[in-house]
């Protein structure tokens, strides 16, 4: 990650309580950058489940 924001779990440990706050707010905003972009990627996921659904559905009670 960039930043520092990746550390290890003893070097966690030593910070001061601040860093290690401020650690994990840059920590948190870099996460939800990231998911941002999942959504629409979730919503086309729907989609196609919805789709993909319908159609096994249709098949299966009409027999094609």
């Amino acid at each position: 990650m960039a930043e520092g924001l990746d550390v290890g779990i003893n070097e966690f440990k030593r910070m001061a309580s601040i860093d290690r706050d401020i650690l994990m707010y840059k920590n948190l905003v870099h996460v939800r950058m990231g998911l941002k972009g999942y959504t629409f990627h979730k919503r086309i996921q729907y989609v196609w489940l919805i789709a993909l659904t319908s159609f096994l559905g249709i098949k299966k009670f009409l027999g094609i």
